[in-house]
């Protein structure tokens, strides 16, 4: 995944529980279990589940002020682990009504939610072999991640354009790596194979105006852009031509729905970002958020496609990607069925500890990219 080999996502399934015996699903990173135990759990216990503006204050704003652990900098554990439960109270809230979420969110607006296949960052030649079986299989869009070196970055764009053809959207994703230099002149040189987009060429949002004034390929933020306050700052600046959001990472489905208004009315699109390791809640909280809101123009990333054999979800009834597209279930709540089964026999894999992180390719030429302070190793 990423520049790094991830044989397993260490997620948590999150259960909440009524009074009125209906279970709301939710899910969050394994970093975030502390986060809903020690500061979500003790808040909310006893409050109407309907009432969720008024949970999400009580959780994120202590003493009328805003918590730093909410909007704090990107990746913080408060906004994520409150999305989690956030997707939980809507799901509660469906259940409830009998209703699935995208009902609730402004009613079913399409049909389909057209997906992106995204891949990790390899040689050009793997990257081009993976395409065509992705193509095959019916997917007409591609993110593509790169970043190790800007001429091999061009290579891996042209060998992957010349193996699907023309009728293939091509989306790149460098993940910060250049300075804005290198951006304008790397991207101009791939404008001859005709991306789609190209997602967070660096973090600097002033940068990122510049490149996006000196290329004609459009530019899309992700990392540099977590909220709805980041994302008035990027239409402020004309930083972007469209910003990647994700339920879970901008803290719940309200945030979404609020901050699709504000790309909507800054004229800018929107898309779904994966983060490459959803299980069922997740997904089905992204397919109901685009399923139910029209400005989603663009196809969205999703990482259904890593959970075939050996891997599996840990829902009843797996999702299925039809030619590129997935539905959003229209069963009461998020739709999905947690397989108790399935969850004890990766939960014990977990216990186990016999898949770990490793890191996979690596990112050469230090000078190309932002790097953490005091380390030799890049951000991403």
């Amino acid at each position: 995944m990423w520049y790094r080999t991830r044989y397993a996502t260490r997620h948590a399934i999150l259960f909440v529980n009524t009074d009125e015996g209906i279970t709301g699903i939710g899910e969050v990173s394994e970093e975030d279990t502390a986060f809903v135990e020690n500061t979500i759990k003790p808040k909310v216990i006893g409050l109407d589940p309907f009432d969720v503006e008024k949970i999400q204050r009580i959780v994120t704003m202590p003493n009328g002020t805003l918590n730093i652990d909410w909007y704090g900098a990107y990746g913080m554990d408060g906004r994520g682990a409150y999305g989690g439960f956030d997707i939980a109270l809507w799901d509660i809230i469906g259940k409830a009504c009998g209703k699935p979420v995208y009902k609730l969110l402004g009613g079913k607006f399409r049909e389909k939610v057209q997906c992106r296949y995204w891949m990790s960052c390899k040689s050009p030649e793997e990257q081009a072999a993976e395409a065509r079986k992705a193509v095959e299989r019916g997917w007409r869009a591609l993110k593509i991640k790169i970043g190790t070196n800007p001429e091999t970055d061009v290579q891996r764009m042209k060998a992957i354009r010349e193996t699907v053809g023309n009728d293939v959207e091509i989306g790149l994703d460098p993940n910060c790596a250049w300075t804005l230099t290198t951006a304008v002149r790397t991207i101009k040189k791939l404008e001859r194979y005709d991306p789609s987009h190209i997602e967070q060429p660096m973090l600097d949002l002033d940068d990122m105006a510049d490149v996006k004034r000196h290329v004609d390929v459009p530019i899309v933020a992700h990392e540099s852009c977590p909220n709805k306050e980041t994302l008035m700052t990027v239409i402020q600046k004309k930083a972007a031509d469209a910003v990647w959001i994700n339920p879970i990472e901008w803290g719940g489905l309200l945030e979404c729905k609020k901050a699709c208004a504000v790309a909507e009315a800054g004229g800018i699109g929107i898309a779904i970002g994966s983060n490459a390791a959803e299980l069922g809640p997740a997904h089905a909280s992204q397919l109901h958020i685009v399923t139910s809101t029209p400005n989603f123009h663009l196809p969205n990333d999703n990482s259904n496609h890593h959970l075939e054999p050996p891997s599996g979800d840990i829902i009843k009834k797996p999702f299925m990607t039809e030619n590129g597209c997935l539905t959003a279930p229209d069963g009461p709540g998020l739709g999905v069925e947690i397989d108790e089964e399935k969850l004890e026999y990766y939960h014990n894999i977990w216990l186990s500890g016999k898949y770990k992180h490793e890191r996979g390719l690596g990112r050469q030429g230090v000078y190309y990219w932002y790097k953490t302070e005091n380390t030799t190793d890049p951000i991403f």
